[in-house]
């Protein structure tokens, strides 16, 4: 790990959600009514905004998803659920930027507009300002089934409306990129055609997708090792390097920024608790220990490419899909899971000025689901303190491995001042209602790490999450 080599500053926005304002994310998740027995604040849950602030939530994309297709701004603060000035307040409390999704149509791009100067010129909130807004949401599905040829006309008549300052206050507009199993030719007419140098940033969806075969408790040792094997370099890694090399080779200056503002595992979910509804598509999932592993692969693979990734949103925030939170309607009750215990565990990464240090892993290899892939995946950061901070993951079901790990430093030596470790008593272990936390953060034994000068050892046990935070002597 290259110390002294740390330069590229990692984004709190890499540590972002999408709440979308359908499903079970806001109402029935995070907004209650301002009228209800749940403490809350303008009809937000107070332990869900703690949670927000424990975790320092660093993005929060909204209303969609999809639903920012057609979403109507105006009231701006309905009574039934929450609107723009309430998101406002919420980032702001949250110290946030905020960023909204519109309609990806040219017929709405006045609308866009006045959704913008809404905000940014808001005489009553003068403190306001929209820094992103994304022009449309999976324009190649729910967005309007459009074709790369018929998004173009549509995304100019917004960013033509959008580009120039509202009251001074700039705004990056984000353009979708297709399906991400053909992002390649889309991008790349994007940055060449009649957008091109018309682009601040591009959306990116990757989901590890099973919601019909893979459930979320009760899967298999094969389908667990599909999960981690896909979270890192079966899937998540090499797309992401890709889409980095071709913006690298087309925008050498690096202007363009990467909103991966929807991933996570997507398995086969069920109706909410309490409610006797069906569930199709998106669904209420449990978050396993499966999930947690797979949280801190995906998160390591955006940090290493923090000079490109700004944004990346967790789907769904709360309830659904890849959840940090789950709530029951019946009584009120408030689950985090052991994702949001992962993104607790990485508060280091993007504090104090942390920034992304150079490192190489050599990982040993592992057989799962009929394919060899790496056991270990790893993640380097140092703040303005000098502080190194070490994320470790290991995927191996049975084995511990350990890691030796060389700090190239101008310091002459460390000692560990923290270290965390996440796992559960199984591979499913999640946390429920009405009970105890299964898995959740815990002291990583001193008898598992070494230091000695700038070298450090760690014991990284079966199916587990580690960081180490290092102090500089």
């Amino acid at each position: 790990m290259n110390v002294d080599g740390a330069q590229t500053p990692v984004s709190g926005g890499i540590f972002g959600i999408l709440l979308e304002q359908n499903y079970n994310v806001v109402n029935g998740g995070l907004y209650v009514g301002k009228n209800s027995s749940i403490p809350n604040t303008r009809g937000m849950r107070n332990d869900i905004i703690q949670g927000f602030k424990d975790i320092h939530l660093g993005a929060m994309e909204w209303p969609g998803g999809c639903t920012g297709n057609s979403f109507n701004f105006q009231p701006t603060s309905p009574s039934n659920t929450m609107g723009t000035d309430d998101y406002m307040w919420l980032t702001g409390t949250l110290g946030i930027d905020p960023m909204i999704t519109g309609s990806g149509m040219s017929a709405d791009a006045n609308r866009n507009l006045q959704w913008v100067t809404y905000i940014n010129n808001n005489s009553a909130n003068p403190d306001w300002h929209l820094k992103t807004f994304k022009v449309g949401n999976e324009v190649w599905g729910c967005g309007g089934n459009q074709t790369e040829a018929m998004y173009e006309p549509n995304y100019l008549a917004s960013y033509n409306l959008l580009h120039t300052p509202i009251n001074g206050k700039p705004v990056n507009v984000v353009a979708g990129t297709g399906l991400i199993s053909s992002w390649q030719p889309w991008l790349m007419s994007e940055l060449t055609g009649t957008m091109k140098g018309k682009i601040d940033g591009i959306e990116v969806h990757d989901y590890l997708y099973h919601p019909s075969d893979i459930p979320t408790v009760g899967f298999t040792n094969d389908q667990y090792y599909n999960i981690v094997n896909a979270a890192n370099a079966g899937q998540i890694g090499p797309r992401l390097d890709a889409i980095v090399s071709l913006l690298n080779t087309q925008d050498p200056t690096n202007h363009i920024k990467i909103y991966e503002d929807e991933w996570g595992d997507w398995l086969k979910g069920t109706a909410q608790p309490g409610s006797s509804s069906s569930c199709t598509g998106v669904c209420f999932q449990q978050c396993t220990v499966m999930d947690a592993i797979s949280t801190a692969e995906q998160l390591h693979i955006f940090m290493k490419h923090a000079d490109r990734v700004v944004m990346a949103g967790l789907s769904q925030a709360i309830n659904d899909i890849h959840a940090l939170f789950l709530t029951r309607s019946s009584d009120g009750a408030l689950v985090k899971t052991p994702s949001f215990y992962v993104f607790k565990m990485f508060v280091p990464h993007h504090s104090c000025d942390a920034r992304w240090a150079p490192s190489t892993l050599t990982s040993a290899t592992i057989n799962g689901n009929n394919t060899t892939f790496p056991v270990l995946s790893a993640g380097a950061t140092v703040d303005s303190a000098g502080r190194v901070n070490i994320s470790v993951a290991n995927v191996d079901l049975t084995g511990s491995r350990s890691i030796s790990i060389a700090l190239t430093s101008s310091r002459s030596a460390y000692t560990v001042s923290t270290a965390q470790i996440l796992t559960g008593p199984q591979k499913d272990s999640y946390n429920d209602f009405g009970a105890a936390e299964a898995v959740t953060t815990q002291i990583l034994p001193a008898t598992s790490y070494a230091v000695c000068g700038k070298s450090v050892t760690v014991s990284v046990p079966p199916k587990s999450v580690v960081m180490l935070v290092l102090t500089p002597q």
